[in-house]
């Protein structure tokens, strides 16, 4: 049997708990236990299995100790691929440039309801873990109630949900 291999710190951040710990940490000085294991929703107990888990991929470090409390922060920032439409692993957009390309990568029949007045909700989805693995739940029921195949990556986690409902003039 072969190994997978990989960058580690990428494959650290496989896992949705490392993930929303890393989305957590991110832009902030530093958290303590406690403020992460209720950003996450997961018992301390397999917190800090996925902060060594982190800790060995060179992401996060133990900032800090004060008294009992543990002060986490991260210490490398990492590009997090996601996939196009075609499966390429391609870096989130950031400029205006890179979204506009993304936003051209959208199936043309979803630009065509949308040019035809289609509507559009957005429903935000928590920040916490138990509210994001939820929603991939949810989404992932959906499309088998529907028989819809829906590869979702592994490192998948759902910021929102958007609904497009038909265009008045197909009513």
């Amino acid at each position: 049997m072969s190994k997978i291999r990989g960058d580690v710190r990428l494959m650290a951040l496989a896992h949705q708990t490392r993930m929303a710990l890393y989305e957590s940490l991110r832009g902030k000085e530093e958290m303590s236990t406690v403020q992460l294991q209720k950003a996450t929703g997961v018992t301390r107990y397999h917190l800090y299995h996925h902060l060594q888990q982190m800790v060995k991929a060179g992401l996060v470090e133990n900032n800090r100790d004060a008294g009992r409390t543990r002060f986490w922060r991260l210490i490398r920032e990492v590009e997090i691929p996601t996939a196009s439409a075609e499966g390429e692993l391609i870096p989130q957009p950031q400029t205006r440039s890179e979204r506009r390309k993304w936003f051209s990568s959208i199936p043309e029949e979803l630009r065509d309801l949308m040019r035809r007045g289609a509507e559009v909700e957005w429903t935000p989805i928590g920040e916490s873990a138990q509210d994001a693995v939820a929603a991939r739940r949810a989404l992932t029921e959906a499309a088998a109630l529907w028989g819809i195949q829906l590869d979702l990556p592994i490192t998948f986690m759902p910021r929102g949900i958007l609904i497009i409902g038909q265009p008045r003039d197909d009513e």
